[in-house]
């Protein structure tokens, strides 16, 4: 008869209410066991070693009171798993033992409701480890250079001394602005300034907004649960934007998108337990889970519990079942370790997508499913501890609803944003040089050097696809092997700091900046440009003295005096921008100087039969000649008017009226020729009709960097920087295709002309070094250069050294091939 009136083990009509109510009542109770660290809501896990039960026995079988721990990733929810309170534990304790030391010790199997409910108790250990365990970094290390990304990285500078590094993870508005949508905790106070960080700058994009959500009280979010003393950690902090049109809306690698998930007090489901998550972060890139538990209870604090609305953890099952079955056996070989959710600082902020796959055709079960991926979440964090001087942190990941979140702050996700820009990189230009070199064909006239060039013409240069998507980049998302980069991008894409870079562990534990391999900081960056425009000496410009009296003026000594004397004029612009500028930074262009010093390189490659030397040097002039026939690069002008400067929105900080203007022109409009307008039919042809264009003669080094003084003149003289910039503010306020289309209907076909000479004197340069060397005598036509010889070239930072205009030697005769890094030649 007692057995009649015993509490019933089937759990399968509880509910998420049941669940919640139970958890309330005790969680002091099971927070006052050893070893319990937090608790959560869920289907029970059952230890994937665990035999499924069959016709002939329960599901539910008496266990070994010393079975295997169990942990996120050894278990599973499996279709019988029954709702249940999920109790974590910091180690694993047989039962027996806990039992010998103190039997109140011992995590309840159940918990009975007053009203005779029970409610199961599932434990799993989540043992605390080092964050370097915890981190698979994929960083993508190059980001688009024409618009921003929800999972772009954003950063707080004034963050009370620290650097606060998130990520961008979505757009919203409101009925009057658009926000970037992110962590509160990142973004600081209202007001305070934000950047994004792109490889190649650092755009200011707008101020932490007034809106945001932090601690709020479990039971206004969720009125129809029942909550004692219960606080929601939500972390929302919204960033309002300057500039929208700045701002790509789709999110990349994730497609299709379908709706915000709705989720409230009413909508919440256990359903939602082992859904696979994605997401898009900054810094470790592309992040897969699984959602393992809700309402993930963690921390005790003056009365007040506070609660996480998912608990997301490592996937336990999926597709890609080979990947999976490393990590168990890794798992199971070292067991003081729990295999976990890959996110780390710099995360925060990230959307998570449940990855939902439609249920298979039965008439077609072999095609496959078709995937959409329905936003839910914000990420915002893990919860570290620092124990023995070691930093340690929980195996999973906690998240925000974001339906809640966009109801609270009464804002819409937004999606139509820019939607048919493509994402530029900056690169197309170089590289459309680099594969016309063997065009001027009446300037290359050694068979043996033409027929090298064709040989190897993949290590110089590649041809961009019709959709801008083979950018190469040194580190791939998803592989930790060092890429060939073709070498007319080696300059920006390998040898610059704010380009090549990975994301590394510092003393601290947290995620900081490492150059990456091949970079040379910015050692090499006033090697691509020379402010030359600005008038010197008797109302001329330091450019049309430098190309009417060389011998006087094109040395780095009067070079040096030239910087000098507009130091000051300099200094009061950047004083405009920022009151506080660092006026020590120096405006020390030295591009003719490279030039000559890459010229004797080749010199003495052909003639020490090096060819990949030759190559090598020659390939990296391809980016330097690039850079002489672009208008912004050689004048004051590079990135707008220095001395019309408008106030931030939003901010008392300025910015350049023309703000943009240098990306605008050199990436976005020659991206927009290239894909609309045939710019690399059109360079070809350019490049022959150029052929009766007097050209100076070049023997050697110093004619080199005179010739590249003539280049500047005639690129000034056919577009003028200003005319630039004047029509860059004209466009302020339209759509970014429709700039790029306006700044090519006004400087296309004189930009088209610019590079065609560029490549013109490019190619006489090579031949010019060719023939000094007597290449025709010790370099054979044949030769096959590999990509592994010419990377360990340019990833050496004695070979073509990188050194500032005050390190070129005075004396133009000498041999430049020899200027070190450390001793002057």
């Amino acid at each position: 008869m007692d057995t009649l009136f015993k509490s019933s083990s089937n759990f399968a009509s509880l509910s998420l209410k049941d669940l919640v109510e139970a958890r309330d009542l005790f969680h002091y109770h099971l927070m006052n066991k050893k070893n319990v660290v937090a608790t959560a809501l869920g289907l029970y896990r059952i230890r994937k070693s665990d035999p499924w039960p069959s016709k002939d026995e329960q599901a539910l079988r008496k266990r070994s009171p010393e079975s295997e721990r169990r942990t996120l990733f050894n278990s599973e929810v499996r279709p019988y798993s029954w709702p249940c309170v999920y109790v974590f534990v910091s180690s694993w304790e047989y039962e027996k033992d806990l039992a010998k030391q103190d039997p109140s010790d011992v995590v309840p199997k159940t918990l009975y409701l007053p009203d005779g409910r029970t409610v199961p108790v599932c434990v799993i250990e989540a043992r605390k480890q080092p964050l370097s365990k915890d981190l698979k970094v994929k960083l993508d290390t190059r980001t688009p250079r024409n618009l921003l990304a929800p999972g772009s990285a954003i950063i707080n500078e004034d963050g009370q001394g620290m650097t606060r590094l998130a990520t961008a993870g979505c757009i919203v508005r409101d009925s009057e602005r658009y926000f970037v949508m992110t962590n509160r905790h990142v973004v600081g106070g209202p007001g305070t300034e934000i950047s994004a960080l792109q490889t190649h700058r650092r755009p200011k994009i707008g101020v932490a907004a007034k809106k945001g959500l932090g601690r709020q009280d479990f039971r206004t979010i969720y009125p129809n649960f029942p909550s004692t003393n219960q606080r929601l950690l939500m972390d929302v902090g919204l960033v309002e934007l300057d500039n929208i049109l700045q701002w790509k809306t789709e999110f990349p690698g994730i497609a299709p998108i379908g709706s915000v998930l709705d989720l409230y007090d009413n909508s919440f489901s256990l359903k939602l337990i082992t859904m696979k998550v994605v997401g898009q972060s900054a810094v470790t890139g592309k992040i897969r889970g699984e959602i393992h538990g809700l309402f993930y209870r963690y921390k005790a604090m003056g009365g007040s519990d506070y609660i996480s609305d998912f608990l997301i953890g490592p996937e336990t099952y999926g597709i890609d079942r080979d990947r999976l079955k490393i990590e168990e056996e890794a798992e199971a070989h070292d067991r003081a370790e729990n295999i976990s959710l890959g996110v780390h600082h710099g995360d925060s902020g990230t959307v998570f997508f449940i990855e939902h796959a439609e249920e298979s055709d039965r008439d077609h079960p072999k095609d496959a499913r078709k995937i959409t991926y329905y936003p839910f979440a914000l990420l915002w964090g893990k919860e570290e501890f620092f124990e023995g001087g070691e930093s340690l942190s929980q195996p999973y990941a906690l998240a925000t609803s974001l339906s809640t979140a966009l109801d609270h702050l009464d804002l819409d996700l937004v999606r139509d944003i820019n939607l048919d820009q493509d994402f530029i990189w900056g690169w197309v230009g170089h590289y459309i040089i680099g594969r016309s070199l063997p065009l001027s064909g009446d300037l290359v006239t050694s068979q043996t050097l033409q027929r090298l060039l064709d040989n190897n013409l993949d290590l110089l240069a590649l041809t961009p696809d019709d959709a801008l998507g083979n950018d190469p980049r040194v580190l791939e998302k998803d592989d930790t092997e060092v890429h060939f980069v073709p070498l007319a991008d080696v300059p920006d894409n390998v040898w610059k700091s704010n380009v090549n870079f990975i994301m590394v562990e510092g003393p601290d534990g947290k995620k900081q900046r490492k150059i990456g391999p091949g970079s040379r900081g910015q050692n090499d960056n006033p090697n691509h440009f020379a402010d030359l425009d600005l008038p010197y000496q008797n109302g001329e410009t330091f450019l049309a003295l430098n190309q009417s009296a060389p011998d006087t003026y094109l040395n780095p000594e009067a070079w040096i005096d030239y910087f000098a004397s507009i130091k000051p004029q300099y200094d009061a612009w950047a004083q405009l921008l920022d009151p506080n500028a660092d006026l020590r930074n120096k405006h020390w262009g030295a591009l003719p100087f490279r030039v000559h010093q890459l010229f004797d390189i080749m010199v003495k490659a052909a003639r020490d039969g090096d060819a990949a030397m030759f190559l090598c040097a020659g390939g990296v002039l391809i980016h330097y000649m690039g850079d002489a026939c672009q208008p912004l690069h050689t004048s004051y002008l590079s990135q707008g008017d220095p001395a019309k400067v408008v106030p931030r929105p939003r901010s008392p900080k300025m910015k350049l009226e023309a703000d943009g203007v240098h990306v605008g022109y050199e990436d976005d409009m020659i991206a927009y020729g290239y894909q609309n307008k045939k710019l690399g039919q059109e360079l070809a042809q350019r490049i022959t009709a150029l052929a009766a264009e007097p050209m100076p003669a070049i023997a050697n080094g110093y004619d080199a960097s005179k010739a590249v003084i003539a280049l500047i003149a005639d690129t000034q003289r056919d577009i003028a920087p200003r005319d630039i910039v004047d029509k860059w503010v004209e466009l302020i306020g339209q759509p970014a295709k429709e700039k790029a289309a306006a700044m090519w209907d006004d400087f296309g076909d004189r930009t088209i002309t610019c590079m065609a000479r560029g490549t013109r004197y490019l190619a006489k340069i090579w031949q010019a070094a060719w023939d000094a060397g007597n290449g025709d005598a010790d370099i054979p036509a044949a030769t096959a250069v590999t990509e592994a010889a010419i990377m360990a070239l340019y990833n050496d930072p004695d070979k073509m050294p990188s050194v500032a205009l005050d390190r070129y030697p005075a004396d133009r005769n000498a041999d430049w091939s020899k200027i070190t890094r450390n001793v002057q030649a």
